[in-house]
């Protein structure tokens, strides 16, 4: 899914300068070449290392990993014991990486590969949607700081409003029970019990769209009560209500861990009170 990343830093260059220069075949006698070692004809690598370590001695320790509670709580994640991810804040290039990528057809490859090479933890590609979209909001709070601001216009009187959302301040929804690679409801409408799969990273290039989410439902159904089979599944979801489908729609797409998006606010024109979901836009990452 994910590309070589081939993004160098001058440190990488240098470093492959000196290895091929190291290597190189002696020049034959009368070739009239400049030494290579002759001064100002190659890079001082010792003395750029030097540079940067001193530039950036105040940056190193902004690049460790945090810890954070997963709101999986590590459950579904078999020989990884422990309840928390570590996250990192971005660099520059990562936030490059994402900015370039965020209006084309590969802006999920993208922000995928720079969120895997932020966390330390569980297989990235193995963690629940829920899982990483609480690392998505930790990446960004750690990386421009608690505050989220962003523009809501009111329902109301239709005036844009400055929200500034405290990140740190979201409520989460921690999985309370055992964990399963399915779940279990009951359909409000026929009173069936269907059991649906736990959706995780890998799955996401199967619902990069509204079509695709409404046409693979039923693939992510196990069963409804006995049946199995997959005819028989396609068929009661096209004849069942739009309450049983909503009742599967939110199991298998919200389920009950992850995080609380919901936030209240009023309008500074109208004092309308409005409610929203803090969600992730074209200027999620990037300094408020």
């Amino acid at each position: 899914m994910f590309g070589k990343d081939k993004t160098k830093n001058i440190v990488d260059l240098a470093n492959e300068f000196s290895e091929t220069q190291s290597n190189a075949e002696p020049s034959p006698r009368g070739d009239l070449r400049p030494n290579p070692t002759a001064e100002g004809s190659v890079p001082e690598v010792n003395h750029i290392k030097d540079a940067l370590s001193s530039l950036l001695e105040n940056v190193q320790s902004k690049n460790t990993f945090t810890d954070f509670n997963l709101p999986s709580l590590g459950k579904f994640y078999p020989g990884y014991d422990k309840e928390t991810i570590g996250v990192r804040p971005l660099k520059f290039s990562d936030e490059k990486r994402i900015q370039q990528s965020a209006a084309g057809d590969r802006a999920l490859d993208a922000l995928n590969s720079v969120l895997a090479s932020c966390l330390s933890g569980p297989n990235f590609m193995e963690l629940t949607i829920p899982d990483k979209l609480y690392c998505i909001y930790r990446l960004r709070q750690l990386s421009y700081g608690s505050t989220y601001t962003f523009p809501e216009k009111c329902e109301g009187c239709n005036h844009e409003n400055e929200i500034n959302y405290e990140l740190s301040s979201m409520k989460i929804n921690y999985l309370e029970t055992a964990s399963q690679d399915s779940v279990t409801v009951t359909l409000p409408d026929s009173g069936k019990t269907a059991v649906v799969k736990t959706l995780r990273v890998k799955d996401e290039d199967k619902m990069t769209s509204l079509k695709d989410i409404i046409q693979s439902l039923p693939g992510w159904i196990e069963r409804i009560e006995e049946h199995k089979d997959r005819n028989i599944i396609n068929l009661f979801v096209e004849g069942t209500t739009v309450r049983d489908v909503a009742a599967l729609r939110k199991a298998i797409y919200s389920p009950s861990y992850g995080m609380d998006t919901s936030h209240d606010y009023f309008c500074t024109e109208c004092g309308k009170k409005n409610e929203l979901n803090v969600g992730i836009n074209a200027n999620f990452f990037f300094t408020s």
